[in-house]
């Protein structure tokens, strides 16, 4: 059982693929899934990092989610909290099942 504090969405990719008719790679359309109640907490939040000379802040969070029917394996994420409000989007660093809880630990 998570104590939810927010809500993932999983982004899957529609479209792709080459035109048949041209030859041409078409454009794949990102799109977000419906939203998970998730438990969430940063593991690192660094105000002091630079990118290309610009000051950015780098943030890690480990995720729980109850388990799903199938394997959780996605890419990209966008977290939430319960109250709306926008944390981020990012990529899976990895997804470990907890069997014992039956949860997925997420780490971003």
């Amino acid at each position: 059982m998570i104590i939810q504090n927010g809500t993932i969405e999983v982004q899957s990719s529609t479209g792709g693929g080459l035109d048949t008719t041209t030859g041409f790679p078409r454009v794949a359309t990102p799109s977000w899934g419906e939203p998970i109640p998730c438990q969430f907490s940063p593991v690192k939040v660094n105000r002091l990092a630079q990118s290309q000379g610009e000051p950015v802040i780098e943030k890690s969070f480990t995720i729980l989610i109850e388990e799903q029917p199938q394997e959780f394996a996605a890419e990209r994420v966008r977290l939430k909290t319960d109250t709306g409000r926008f944390v981020g989007e990012f990529s899976i660093i990895s997804a470990e099942p907890l069997e014992a809880v039956g949860q997925v630990k997420i780490t971003v």
